[in-house]
């Protein structure tokens, strides 16, 4: 049996320890990409917490965009609440206006370094339903949670949901869209526990062996898949 992979990673941006080329967590997706031909989709803030705007670090997105197992998307703007919002989660505290004007916002960065990303993921995957319907208009399709969101009506855009995580074990996956398995992960942060460091990389390296044991693997791009 044939199974499409997707392996998605949330949170990349030109920070020490968040998805620089010389970075251990950097290291472990060329590990993969060199033994199984894995393929990753970054989802990049546009602005990292109002730090780290893509237009000032063009040579870093340049790296990724550089290497042709790596999609770029994008994943909201600055990836924090402005106004006193729950933690990270940049778009729940949007109504359809006022998340077309901070989609805008995200999307000029992204032009800034001549890139038009096709895929969105909400940061902090939760939002309300102006948000999703306002990224219907801007972007060819959009990554959810599959119960996170399950209360969003999404229409007119190309829609993934899975997120098997690359911590599970081997026996925990699912089969979303078909025949695809979407791995979802986080590049680093305090409070996720699916981080590319040394054990999470061991462990899903084993997953992987699991797989190819029992399946023909197919490592794909979400824009590969639209």
């Amino acid at each position: 049996m044939d199974l499409n992979v997707v392996i998605c990673i949330d949170d990349t941006h030109p920070e020490k320890g968040w998805g620089l080329p010389d970075d251990k967590c950097t290291s472990y997706l060329h590990k993969l990409n060199e033994e199984f031909d894995c393929k990753f989709v970054q989802f990049i803030p546009s602005n990292y917490h109002g730090k780290f705007p893509l237009s000032e670090h063009k040579e870093w997105i340049n790296y990724w965009n550089g290497l042709d197992w790596i999609e770029l998307a994008a994943h909201g703007h600055y990836h924090d609440c402005r106004n006193e919002g729950p933690g990270e989660c940049e778009m729940t505290e949007h109504t359809y206006d006022s998340a077309k004007q901070r989609l805008k916002d995200c999307l000029l960065e992204w032009d800034k370094v001549d890139i038009k990303p096709l895929g969105w993921r909400m940061p902090g995957w939760l939002a309300t339903q102006g948000s999703f319907d306002a990224v219907s208009e801007y972007f060819n399709y959009i990554a959810i949670h599959e119960s996170h969101n399950d209360n969003i009506t999404i229409n007119n855009i190309k829609t993934f949901k899975g997120a098997d995580g690359i911590h599970n074990s081997d026996c925990d996956v699912n089969l979303w869209n078909g025949n695809t398995i979407m791995f979802q992960s986080h590049i680093a942060g305090l409070t996720n526990d699916n981080n590319w460091n040394k054990q999470n990389y061991e462990n899903f390296r084993n997953i992987l062996l699991f797989l190819k044991e029992n399946y023909t693997l197919n490592f794909k791009l979400l824009n590969e898949l639209i």
